[in-house]
C-alpha cells in the first residue's frame, strides 16, 4: 500500500510540478490581492472626497495600504518571469 500511495502522489507532483501550476497560482493569487487593495483604495478615495477631506493624510493612507501590495505584486511577478527561463 505505500508504494502504490508514494507512486500516486509522484505521479500527481510531477504533473503539477511540470505544468508549474504553484507558480502560476502564487501570481494570480498576488494579482488578485493587488486589485483588491486598489479596488480598496478607490472607495477609500471617493468616501473621503465626498465629506469633504482632501488633505495630504488621504494620499498617505493609500499609499501607505497600496504600497507594501504593489511592492508584493511587482516581485511576484519578477520571480514568475525568472522562473520561466527553461521553460
Amino acid at each position: 500500500m505505500p508504494e502504490l500511495l508514494n507512486n500516486w502522489f509522484t505521479r500527481w507532483w510531477d504533473f503539477v510540478d511540470s505544468r508549474g501550476v504553484v507558480r502560476r497560482m502564487v501570481l494570480g493569487i498576488s494579482l488578485w490581492m493587488l486589485w483588491d487593495v486598489s479596488k480598496w483604495g478607490m472607495d477609500y478615495a471617493d468616501k473621503a472626497l465626498a465629506i469633504g477631506k482632501t488633505d495630504a493624510s488621504l494620499g498617505a493612507v493609500m499609499v501607505a495600504a497600496g504600497g507594501p501590495a504593489t511592492l508584493l505584486a511587482g516581485y511576484v511577478f519578477k520571480l514568475y518571469v525568472d522562473s520561466r527561463g527553461g521553460s
